[in-house]
């Protein structure tokens, strides 16, 4: 006996076999069961989804002799017979020249040989010609007494208006993986064969929706395995990686490890997988991460389960929002040149880098990166900081906490570019610097965030006279260089007016180290200067 492939072996022969369209075959049920049948239907969606299935099972309804409750009751000869004259299924692909279509409709005057219904199923109904369309479309305005058409089309906006409108049509949606989960489940218990849980999820989420390409996975699967496949078996199969990997792959990225990221490379190229295939996974991984920062819980978008949700929202802390969309944005701008490249895995290998590292990338996607780890950073210090200040409080004997007194600060930044070191005397800072640092930061966020964004990548603060000097190195030139245009400068000098008054603000660039002199002398015994 031939073997039959899984998709045609468990095709659904009843309304209530088809899965994920409810709101498709309520409709359908009740009229068949009121006798209300429409001369011509529309089914859209995507590839996988039942349109074909639901048309055959229409077809037999219609013409059953004894339907149970809408049902095709499959024992009467008219539900029994096999690719009766009646039921006629063209692919519009293959069939879609005019000459073929005026052919179908001469046909579909004629009476019906032995059913009380005759069907035309149009396949891809797209595919049909501007001619063919036209020639279809009296018929369909006029439709013989005995004849329903069912067109089904994964592409209806090629459709002409004026046939769209002359069904009723019907939109066939994607199915859940949960749905596609428990009907292999049931298929596969059918014929003695099992797939670890973890692989079923795999494979319906490599078929996108569709249950014709669920089946075909599972059905290569069982090829390549046998009656028992495990889900390291499927990732095999698809070419892909477990969950667990890709978790590992996003936490060195999220981390800057590129060391970790690129060994983590090399074992994908090892084990032989796909380098397309995986950055996708990838890219599906950060958006998940993504979704999960903007929407919290989103199990019902993702669709996924409570243990991978779990792991989702747990991962999802540690990144941010900024980096996630970076990962997502580079990752699916990989896919084409990966086929166009001899040299795949330099190139994903390289995008990873820049993920990893925006300081490498001078784009506003890296900029927005940098900035949205600063400020990750700083949340952190400061919930630090408040924390060890509630702790202080806490252990200080009663009466007897006392105001700390002013401390000195040196700040030390790195020189570039030259052999010598030089340095510049900066004034000690005092609690009443930074406190009015603060309160100018607190009102450049409520007038311009990126003003805000710059002032943080300051190297040194520190107040001479009535003036608060804000002081930049080398490597925050450009945020100098922005903030000392005039209009930046206008809101700047608003900002102070409004928080710090009478203090004033001076914005300075230095481009060797920021240090302070006495800890030159402490370290020399003799003061050094730039002269």
């Amino acid at each position: 006996m031939a073997y039959s492939a899984l998709y045609r072996k468990f095709r659904p022969e009843k309304f209530s076999e088809i899965i994920g369209q409810p709101h498709i075959t309520t409709i359908l049920l009740n009229q068949i069961r009121s006798g209300r049948v429409a001369h011509a239907y529309l089914f859209c969606g995507s590839r996988g989804t039942g349109k074909t299935s639901t048309a055959r099972i229409l077809a037999k309804a219609i013409n059953c002799l004894d339907p149970a409750d809408g049902e095709p009751c499959g024992k009467c000869e008219a539900c029994r017979a096999e690719n009766n004259v009646d039921i006629i299924e063209m692919d519009a692909a293959s069939n879609s020249r005019v000459e073929e279509m005026r052919a179908l409709i001469e046909r579909a005057e004629f009476a019906p040989l032995s059913l009380k219904t005759k069907v035309y199923i149009i396949d891809e109904a797209h595919m049909l010609t501007k001619n063919a369309s036209n020639a279809l479309l009296k018929t369909l305005e006029e439709p013989p007494a005995h004849v329903v058409f069912i067109l089904a089309t994964t592409e209806p906006q090629m459709l002409p208006a004026t046939i769209v409108s002359r069904c009723q049509r019907f939109e066939f949606h994607r199915l859940s993986v949960a749905d596609m989960v428990s009907s292999m489940k049931r298929s596969l218990a059918s014929i003695g064969a099992e797939i670890d849980d973890a692989g079923l999820i795999a494979i319906a989420r490599a078929a996108e929706g569709g249950m014709r390409d669920c089946l075909s996975i599972a059905d290569q699967c069982l090829s390549f395995c046998g009656g028992r496949v495990s889900a390291d078996d499927v990732m095999s199969v698809l070419g892909s990686v477990n969950s667990e990997f890709l978790k590992e792959v996003a936490a060195a990225v999220i981390a800057s490890d590129t060391a970790k990221v690129m060994r983590l490379v090399g074992e994908v190229v090892k084990s032989g997988r796909d380098l397309g295939v995986f950055s996708l996974d990838l890219a599906a991984h950060f958006r998940a991460l993504l979704l999960v920062k903007l929407c919290g819980d989103c199990r019902d978008i993702l669709d996924c389960t409570d243990e991978m949700m779990q792991d989702y929202m747990a991962q999802a802390a540690l990144i941010s929002k900024e980096r996630a969309e970076r990962a997502v944005e580079e990752l699916l701008k990989l896919q084409l040149d990966l086929k166009l490249v001899s040299t795949p895995r330099t190139l994903l290998e390289s995008k990873l880098l820049l993920i990893c590292r925006p300081e490498y990338d001078t784009g506003l996607a890296a900029m927005a990166d940098r900035i949205g780890v600063i400020e990750d950073s700083l949340k952190t210090v400061v919930k630090d900081a408040a924390a060890a200040a509630q702790k202080a409080a806490a252990e200080a004997p009663a009466g007897e906490a006392e105001k700390p007194a002013a401390a000195e600060r040196t700040v030390a930044v790195p020189s570039e570019g030259k052999e010598e070191e030089s340095f510049v005397k900066v004034p000690d800072l005092t609690p009443d610097a930074d406190e009015i640092y603060g309160k100018l930061r607190t009102a450049l966020s409520d007038l311009d965030q990126t003003l805000y964004f710059a002032v943080e990548t300051s190297a040194a603060h520190w107040i001479e006279g009535k003036a608060l000097h804000i002081c930049f190195d080398s490597s925050s030139s450009n945020m100098y260089d922005y903030m000392a245009e005039p209009s930046m400068r206008q809101v700047i000098n608003k900002a102070a007016a409004a928080s710090i008054a009478p203090y004033t603000v001076e914005l300075e660039l230095k481009k060797h180290g920021v240090i302070k002199q006495d800890s030159i002398t402490e370290l020399f015994g003799v003061p050094i200067t730039d002269e």
